[in-house]
């Protein structure tokens, strides 16, 4: 990617602790000096390493920009969140999620985070222990890796054990309650989804309502009567012959998103749906609220390569080097490049005097914020009959009214809140 913008930046790549070594919480971790949240304060030591060091690689510590996808993805948002939004850009200027994963966000010491804090102790031989927490600090390492990845698995489907908290030192609030008030680090925000995010993390076995509910509650389980009507007047499908083939939608026209695509239709697609918004979707959809004029939104939607992290390889591969049997030439992966290497570079995520046609057309100065804070751009390919011509179909639309309705659905779930 950095070619394609004339290597303007120097890459850092951070890491940090996973699964329980990152994000093991409950009172008695806070009441015997344990940090929940460990691996967002790994991420803020890394980054200000950078503003310590960065000068020395050639690289402008006032010009900082952090991105990451799926769990890094959301893990940009909380660093935008840190410290309720007051750190301005002491640390970065600019932030970017793919993806931005949002699973739920429980308080530090609510039962799911102290249930498996409690299975980690079991796992580790600690439970039972005068202190449990003096007992999990002194275990054999290997043996809490292996407990830390037995308790993930056994957290409900996709949603994993061990997640960033509220914990009321560094993370004060919901991505919900806080993105929509504004109060965020940085300046400005790109964030983007993919077309088909929710295929993988979904059962495919959903063939009716209930079916549909018992995903829904197993997965949400404070839902209240009142939200699970409203769910359903969000996402139930209309009636489709069984017959239907199934094809990507455009996100203008019906049917939506929430009853179609290429790998589900009906009740499946609207639990593939559900799951793609309240966990990718809508984060991204607040981020860009959060920073008003300053935030960016897309979303990548070439056929048969819009699941979850099929982004990645168009991105940071060699623009040139075209992936076998994807719809996506080299105008695609340089524009799309371009896209994140201008805001990196330039704040601004255009593609001026870059370019020819409707990539860069879409991305002209002025044209993907004219519709206002709710533009989308629509990374999409037109396939013709037999699949032999292909043409790249960036546009701007209109992010409120995109497939049915996202934006209502999304502000539904901010409503709801996630715990």
């Amino acid at each position: 990617m950095a070619q394609t913008v004339n290597n303007g930046f120097v890459s850092v790549v951070i890491q940090y602790r996973l699964g329980a070594f990152g994000f093991l919480s409950s009172a008695e971790v806070v009441e015997n000096g344990g940090v929940p949240n460990a691996a967002l304060h790994d991420q803020r030591f890394a980054l200000q390493w950078v503003q310590k060091y960065i000068d020395r690689f050639g690289g402008d510590p006032d010009q900082v920009t952090v991105s990451g996808g799926s769990a890094g993805g959301g893990s940009v948002m909380l660093l935008a969140m840190a410290n309720n939004g007051t750190e301005g850009n002491s640390l970065f200027r600019r932030g970017i999620a793919s993806s931005p994963y949002l699973p739920t966000q429980p308080n530090f010491d609510d039962g799911l985070p102290t249930e498996y804090y409690r299975q980690l102790a079991r796992r580790t031989n600690c439970l039972n222990a005068t202190s449990v927490f003096s007992c999990l600090r002194n275990a054999d390492t290997l043996l809490l890796q292996n407990a830390s990845s037995a308790t993930s698995y056994s957290a409900r489907f996709n949603q994993w054990a061990f997640i960033p908290v509220t914990d009321n030192k560094l993370i004060f609030s919901s991505p919900t309650e806080q993105l929509p008030a504004g109060k965020v680090n940085g300046e400005a925000f790109l964030a983007g989804s993919n077309s088909n995010e929710g295929y993988y993390f979904t059962p495919q076995n959903i063939t009716s309502q209930s079916t549909f509910l018992s995903f829904v509650t197993l997965n949400y389980p404070f839902l209240s009567p009142e939200n699970i009507s409203s769910i359903l007047s969000l996402y139930t499908p209309s009636p489709l012959p069984a017959d239907t083939p199934l094809f990507e939608t455009d996100g203008l026209n019906p049917p939506f998103a929430t009853e179609m695509s290429a790998v589900g239709k009906g009740w499946q697609q609207a639990a593939n749906n559900l799951y793609a918004e309240t966990t990718f979707v809508c984060t991204a959809y607040w981020l860009v609220e959060a920073y008003g004029e300053k935030g960016w939104q897309y979303q990548f939607s070439p056929p048969g390569a819009g699941f979850h992290g099929s982004d990645n390889g168009p991105l940071l591969q060699d623009s040139k080097i075209g992936r076998s049997g994807t719809v996506m030439d080299e105008e695609f992966r340089r524009g799309f490049q371009g896209v994140w290497g201008r805001f990196v570079t330039r704040g601004v995520p255009t593609l001026d005097g870059q370019g020819e046609g409707a990539v860069a057309e879409a991305v002209r100065e002025g044209v993907w914020k004219a519709g206002g804070r709710d533009s989308l751009l629509n990374l999409n390919v037109t396939v013709a009959e037999g699949g032999r011509e292909r043409v790249n179909t960036w546009a701007v639309v209109d992010g409120e009214g995109w497939e049915g309705g996202r934006g209502g659905r999304c502000r539904f779930w901010k409503g709801v809140g996630f715990r």
